[in-house]
């Protein structure tokens, strides 16, 4: 696909993924959301695993240099080690508890308030470079940490940088830099908050500015481009870059340790086998794969650098770095030790994005979503109604036209929308999650506690599969969206009813429930006679199914109160994970009709 055909790509921050699952010779499709705060990857076996507490991590032949500031008895000793130490002054061993995570010392970097450019940082030169190098460490952000503007922090990994503002050759002989870092770059990000989700910036051949890329890990790159928007290459050119999936944003917690890991490898020369990819404590949080990012083999990573930097900064920040660890291998987490973890707060059930799928007819048969906002506090919601672009991920029969009608609890109409861009083109544009296509719906509305309903038909009567979805715009609001329900005719194959969301905190108990003969006794004429729930995760593996709700875990349902009020009905009670998954309802033997699937944020 040439860059002009990529212009029908997403502008918006969250790409929709079809995924076809065979199940039970059944292919199934799968929409996969990507969530703002999820963690999908397993766990991989490093080297820390041989070492516990990191002792003689030093000694391992893969091991090029190892740090754990524990031999430091002022910051004057840290050049003993290291190269270059930047900004002496700002820099402090930490030995309070709390603010080192193994051993009993750490490194503190402070930013102090200032107007004017700040930063600290330590590097390590790499002699001879490497064509591959793994940079390890535990770091901290102080409770508090805010910092508005550029905000440069975390692991670095460069060959023969020069220093900032200057444009890599495009033709891969002059350098390249991959920072892992975290801050708010430019506007922020649906649920993102303080210090920023984890992302890599970028200095390459195929930069899109002076100052760096940022790359995301669901494929978003900032600054926009002209010709392809907020896609990174391997959204705009898949072909290119086929081996790279779409993973959720992280955002750290502030006052919490955690294992960073950043691995860069450099491609052989003519070769588009390059990578760079990172973890967080063991976890696999984004993978940029089939990278070109040097022609001449003379071009090696060289340094290795941990920092803490600003443009201005109004309050004084502190950021602390543990046991660093630079090696040609996978390191991963400490494997034992005496770690002192900061104290996690926990965080009710959540859902912070919810969509569902479905073939949207007219009269009784139209598009019908129902939401829940619990709470005291209003919330801000952008709610979109998508079909044209829909084709972009070979969906068949898509609805021409979406229009969009908002209810409230009582019935009464809230606000109507037929092309986004007739109403609140500007304030929809601002949150980036405008519809891709303008013939598409969108409403933006700030909520108070209470249930809604969205209707999603054919401006001209048309039929044809659509998408609704709801999105959380201040996720850190007290209010919480509490459920999701969708009314639809259930068929067979891609005409499945859908269902999507996102969880928000790290322990989920969600209930997803696929309802038919209930619908009878509401007046729903042909309602599925039996329907089937299977629950996905981000991955597209099952995680639970069920026909019948009674057959397993008849108890645990009926203590949560949501038990569906007929046998046939079926539902499924899961503990999830931060992370993004898809209900999708079928009928038993492939049976169709019109079903409702309902999604619940157990408190």
């Amino acid at each position: 696909m040439g860059r002009a055909g990529a212009l029908l790509a997403f502008h918006s921050i969250l790409e929709l993924i079809v995924v076809r699952h065979a199940r039970a010779g059944l292919l199934a499709p799968v929409i996969v959301f990507l969530a703002l705060t999820a963690r999908v990857a397993g766990t991989d076996s490093g080297i820390a695993a041989r070492y516990p507490g990191d002792k003689n991590i030093a000694s391992d032949p893969a091991v090029i240099f190892a740090d754990d500031f524990e031999s430091y008895t002022s910051p004057s000793d840290i050049s003993n080690k290291w190269d270059n130490v930047y900004h002496l002054q700002n820099i402090r061993i930490a030995t309070e508890a709390g603010n080192f995570f193994a051993g009993s010392k750490a490194l503190e970097f402070s930013l102090p308030i200032s107007a004017n450019e700040v930063a600290n940082s330590l590097s390590k030169h790499l002699s001879p470079g490497r064509n591959t190098v793994f940079l390890r460490a535990y770091t901290k952000f102080d409770p508090e940490y805010s910092v508005n503007g550029s905000n440069h922090n975390g692991l670095r990994l460069s060959a023969n940088y020069p220093g900032p503002g200057v444009m890599p050759p495009a033709d891969g002989t002059g350098f390249f830099l991959f920072l892992l870092q975290n801050n708010i770059e430019g506007n922020l990000r649906p649920g993102e908050a303080d210090p920023g989700y984890s992302h890599i910036y970028a200095y390459w051949p195929r930069q899109r500015s002076a100052f760096g890329d940022h790359w995301y890990p669901d494929g978003i790159v900032k600054p926009y481009a002209s010709d392809i928007g907020n896609q990174g290459e391997w959204l705009a050119f898949p072909s290119q870059y086929p081996d790279f999936n779409p993973m959720p944003n992280f955002l750290p917690e502030r006052n919490r340790w955690y294992c960073y890991e950043l691995m860069v490898r450099a491609n052989t020369p003519g070769q588009s086998n390059g990578e760079v990819k990172y973890w967080i404590d063991g976890t696999l949080i984004s993978d940029f794969p089939n990278l070109n990012i040097r022609s001449i083999d003379t071009l090696k990573i060289d340094e290795g650098h941990i920092g803490l930097h600003a443009q201005h900064s109004e309050r004084v920040n502190k950021k602390w770095y543990d046991n660093v660890v630079i090696a040609t291998q996978y390191i991963g987490p400490m494997a034992s030790g005496s770690p002192i973890p900061s104290p996690t707060p926990t965080a009710p059930a959540q859902l912070q994005n919810i969509s569902s799928r479905l073939l949207i007819q007219t009269d009784n048969n139209v598009g019908i979503a129902g939401f829940v906002i619990g709470g005291s506090e209003a919330k801000k919601l952008l709610i979109r109604g998508l079909g044209p672009t829909l084709t972009q991920f070979n969906v068949t029969g898509v609805m021409p036209n979406p229009t969009l009608k908002l209810y409230d609890g009582s019935g009464s109409l809230i606000t109507t929308n037929d092309d986004w861009k007739s109403t609140q083109e500007a304030a929809i544009t601002a949150t980036q999650l405008a519809p891709p296509n303008d013939v598409e719906a969108a409403v933006l509305a700030t909520l108070q506690p209470g249930a809604y309903t969205v209707i999603q038909a054919d401006a001209s009567g048309a039929t044809g599969v659509g998408l609704l979805e709801v999105y959380d715009l201040n996720p850190l609001a007290s209010s919480r969206l509490l459920n999701l329900s969708t009314r639809g005719l259930v068929q067979t194959g891609a005409r499945a009813l859908i269902a999507g969301c996102s969880v928000a905190a790290d322990s989920n108990d969600v209930i997803a429930r696929a309802l038919g003969p209930s619908l009878r006794a509401l007046g729903v004429d042909n309602a599925l006679a039996d329907p089937v729930v299977t629950l996905y995760d981000s991955n597209a593996n099952v995680i639970a199914a069920n026909d019948n709700w009674k057959d397993s875990q008849q108890s645990a349902v009926e203590s949560t109160g949501l038990q569906p009020p007929d046998d046939l009905d079926a539902v499924i009670l899961a503990r999830l994970a931060r992370g993004n998954y898809t209900a999708i309802v079928t009928g038993k033997n492939g049976s169709v009709g019109i079903g409702l699937v309902e999604v619940y944020a157990v408190p």
